[in-house]
């Protein structure tokens, strides 16, 4: 889980335009000199075990306020040296530290339990020789991760975060809708997998751990492992001594209280700190960091803290944004569709820990890049009030199978309708496409609805623009062949000349229709209401353009596949086809919720 700061598998982060709030003058902020870094400086936690960064801070006398990024990616960044040294430039003392069991740390790694030692680091590093006892976090996805589990503590000497690309509850990231975040989770701690591998067993193996092989050979074997059945007998790489998370989470689908040492959401009320969200409509981690930015502004600790909450979503993946980045492979965004991220972090800090350089934070809060339509716009609020939840109902006459299809979306519910039906066999599982690294993509869908496992329900060319900003939810009534199965849908905006341009999705596990703690099978054939969350986006459907809607009951491998044979989750091999029915008639409406906003 981590922020890239160039191109992605599926395209380049945008970049914005500096922001109104970023419109002061910046000349006299920009302090230069040499810097003097100081490498594999211990701190020593709680418990005895030694914890190591560099330590970026300018060559001159006088003290400084800190920035701390905690992560398990090594403290030796290669290119981000440079961005290390420029905020030290800047007037930051900046400490890169090495999480526990990674790289250059002491002790065992847990990933995500990073509340204790952040606060330990933040405490250390408030009383280094040139800090004047200020201390703000940053970093994002898994280093906005450690800001958010410490900020709860309460370390004193913290006075504001900067969290990228962040999840609310970690368990709803791994599990999204019950279903367990396959391609992301994998690849994730196979990677964490090899490094540890690499420090304690074998210093000289290449980074990947598979030495000779040719990057044809390379893809051959990841995807294998992907297809790898049953899920909880994965040791690829010494998987399960040198990641054993890995299997903590396997032998945890529902929520319990193992997840509650990550949930973020529930420590909302203990935050005292004011804290600057950044992520994508792109990112997968998109519904997690407006979550945080909701729940803060309304239940932190502090008036201070709810007040000073701010968010800006663009259209960019799982990346840093910067200024050169303004499209998602082929989808290009206008010219201003990019942000100076590091500039903005550096008003920001300078904003809360130095007198006299201060910028306009008291403006909207929210910040929103609105696709379609490609503008930016200032909000005060998320999710936004305005919102009129918007039914479109799904028809069709028996065979919304493929694009070509008769499916229909329209304001109205159907009188009566046949239902419609298609085989998901687990076997041959719609695939997600252009994705990875904790991002999504906006691709043309064509391909994928042209398969018959696929539903697809569209609206007519539309007289007038609609715009969409916000969560978007579909209930469905399904009935399935099988005890338990999935159920995913898909929003598009489908343009004048086909193109049919993907904007978010979800995906719901059918025993986890009552909720993430309990789980209930299916009774076969009969006739169940699901309600699926499709997360968020912000798009206005232009004038010709049409509103289109996918259903069908895999997205692989961002999820892992539902075998159907409501066997406990990770622990089979078998699979099975299951026959699925999507009903739209009066009595069992099938609909589509969208938050359109007035214009």
């Amino acid at each position: 889980m981590r922020l890239a700061s160039r191109r992605v598998p599926v395209g380049v982060i945008g970049a914005i335009a500096l922001l109104p709030l970023l419109s002061a003058p910046l000349a006299a902020q920009r302090p230069t000199g040499p810097v003097v870094v100081e490498k594999n400086v211990p701190a020593t936690m709680r418990d005895g075990v030694v914890l190591r960064a560099d330590i970026y801070r300018p060559d001159r006398p006088g003290s400084f306020p800190a920035l701390l990024q905690r992560t398990p990616y090594s403290k030796n960044p290669g290119p981000d040296d440079d961005r290390f040294r420029r905020l030290a430039a800047r007037g930051f003392v900046v400490a890169v530290q090495d999480t526990r069991g990674r790289y250059t740390s002491e002790g065992t790694a847990r990933p995500h339990d990073e509340g204790t030692d952040g606060y330990d680091t933040i405490e250390w590093l408030a009383t280094r020789p040139g800090v004047n006892g200020q201390v703000g976090m940053f970093g994002g996805s898994y280093s906005a991760t450690t800001q958010l589990l410490a900020a709860p503590l309460r370390p004193p000497h913290l006075v504001a975060l900067f969290p990228s690309a962040s999840y609310a509850s970690r368990y709803d990231m791994v599990f999204q809708g019950g279903a367990f975040y396959l391609a992301d989770g994998l690849s994730w701690n196979l990677g964490q997998a090899m490094d540890v591998r690499r420090r304690l067993l074998d210093p000289s193996a290449d980074r990947d751990g598979e030495i000779g092989l040719s990057p044809a050979d390379r893809t051959q074997l990841r995807t294998r492992w992907l297809w790898a059945l049953p899920l909880d007998a994965m040791n690829e790489l010494d998987l399960k001594r040198l990641m054993p998370g890995y299997f903590e989470m396997l032998a945890h689908p529902s929520y319990d209280d193992y997840w509650t040492t990550f949930d973020v959401a529930a420590r909302h009320d203990r935050f005292e700190v004011p804290a600057y969200h950044l992520t994508g409509w792109y990112d997968a981690l998109l519904n997690g960091t407006l979550a945080n930015f909701a729940g803060l502004r309304s239940r932190a600790a502090s008036e201070r803290a709810r007040r000073n909450q701010r968010l800006i979503v663009g259209p960019w993946t799982h990346a840093r944004p910067t200024t050169a980045s303004t499209r998602i492979g082929d989808v290009s965004y206008r010219p201003d569709a990019g942000l100076d991220s590091f500039e903005l972090m550096v008003r920001w800090f300078s904003h809360w820990t130095r007198p006299g350089q201060t910028a306009d934070f008291e403006q909207p809060p929210v910040r929103l890049f609105v696709m379609g339509e490609n503008r930016w716009r200032d909000e005060w609020e998320w999710p936004l009030t305005r919102a009129r939840p918007t039914e479109y109902f799904l028809s069709s006459r028996g065979r919304a199978n493929t694009q070509d299809g008769d499916g229909r979306l329209a304001p109205m519910p159907p009188e009566g309708a046949p239902v419609d039906t298609f085989t998901y066999d687990p076997t041959n599982p719609v695939l997600t496409g252009a994705s990875g690294a904790y991002s999504r993509a906006p691709t043309d869908q064509r391909q994928i609805e042209a398969r018959p496992d696929v539903l697809v329900y569209s609206s007519e060319p539309l007289l007038e623009a609609i715009e969409v900003t916000g969560p978007v939810t579909l209930e469905l009534w399904i009935a399935s062949s099988a005890r338990d199965t999935d159920f995913t849908g898909r929003l598009v905006d489908v343009f004048p000349d086909g193109t049919a341009r993907a904007l978010t999705d979800g995906i719901l596990r059918a025993r986890y229709r009552g909720g993430k703690t309990n789980t209930e099978l299916l009774d076969p054939g009969v006739p169940t209401r699901l309600t699926i969350e499709l997360g968020a986006t912000s798009n206005l459907f232009r004038v010709g353009h049409r509103i289109r809607l996918e259903v069908s009951s895999s997205n692989f491998p961002r999820f892992d596949r539902n075998p159907n044979t409501g066997a406990p989750f990770g622990s089979t091999a078998e699979l099975m086809s299951a026959r699925q029915t999507v009903f739209h008639e009066r009595d069992r409406p099938s609909r589509l919720i969208l938050p359109v906003i007035p214009r």
